[in-house]
């Protein structure tokens, strides 16, 4: 689980000084185990990434505010803590992978509407595509 790759990595980060990541690393584990300690039984890998693509998409969105802002110091950090919460999530699919599975859905689909689309093609894909691109991708079939 992502969580136990946490744990390692803090340890890893306390023996070699590196402050930063250790303390992003921190903040994490924080997250997934208070999620952790919500859900009991229910909580799983599925969960964990679920969090940290949150927690990655808070990011990007200060990211995006820090350089309207012309806020290089916050910009650099930011880059950084997105490239290494990117790391802990699983391969993401690239667009042409996601784009079959779109077809496929589609196809297989009695109801074509957005949402039953988009809710099978989730489904089937489960963390491993981003959902915008996801979204993008029906929306340009379905029309």
């Amino acid at each position: 689980m992502i969580i136990d790759k946490l744990n390692e990595q803090i340890i890893a980060d306390y023996k070699s000084g590196n402050a930063e990541r250790r303390v992003l690393y921190q903040t994490l584990k924080a997250a997934l185990f208070n999620r952790q300690k919500e859900l009991k039984d229910q909580y799983g890998e599925e969960e964990e990434i679920r969090i940290l693509k949150n927690e990655l998409k808070q990011r990007q969105e200060a990211l995006e505010q820090f350089k309207s802002a012309s806020r290089v110091d916050l910009v650099e950090k930011n880059q950084k803590e997105i490239d290494l919460i990117s790391e802990l999530l699983p391969e993401q699919m690239s667009s042409s992978d996601v784009e079959k599975v779109v077809e496929n859905k589609i196809n297989e689909a009695e109801d074509k509407s957005f949402g039953n689309v988009m809710k099978a093609v989730m489904q089937e894909l489960k963390g491993k595509a981003d959902g915008k691109i996801v979204s993008d991708l029906v929306k340009k079939h379905l029309s």
